[in-house]
């Protein structure tokens, strides 16, 4: 995914340069995208989808370019697995994989912190060096 500015004010357009597998290929209903969450410096940027995975990418860092006015290249960081399908037992009802929401914490030191969430879980993931640790 790139940002583009189209140079007056704070307008973005948004264009995809990369699409993994053939573009004729159907997209599995686990793989749609649920929610999108830059964190506070718009370094990075997280996805999570209906399958419950969250893909963390990371802006493409070029010191000849100026930020504000450059077009954007994100990069994968991380991948990992946040939430399975589960069931409540006390409510006989199904909890989807999906991933409803994701909330980047404001950065204290070196890691960065978020939480995801499906319809019954909340967890809290620290991001260090593309290491991801589940609390």
């Amino acid at each position: 995914m790139a940002p583009t500015s189209s140079g007056g004010g704070n307008d973005i357009q948004w264009c995809f340069s990369q699409v993994k597998g053939a573009v004729d290929d159907d997209v599995a209903e686990a793989d749609i995208i649920s929610t999108v969450e830059f964190n506070h410096s718009g370094e990075l940027l997280a996805t999570g989808d209906k399958g419950g995975r969250v893909v963390i990418f990371q802006q493409e860092q070029d010191e000849n370019k100026i930020q504000s006015h450059s077009r954007g290249e994100y990069n994968v960081y991380s991948t990992f697995q946040s939430h399975e399908p589960e069931f409540d037992y006390l409510k006989s009802l199904e909890i989807e994989e999906k991933i409803n929401k994701i909330r980047w914490l404001p950065q204290k030191n070196a890691a960065q912190f978020l939480l995801s969430t499906n319809d019954k879980t909340i967890k809290l993931w620290k991001i260090r060096k593309s290491q991801v640790f589940f609390f």
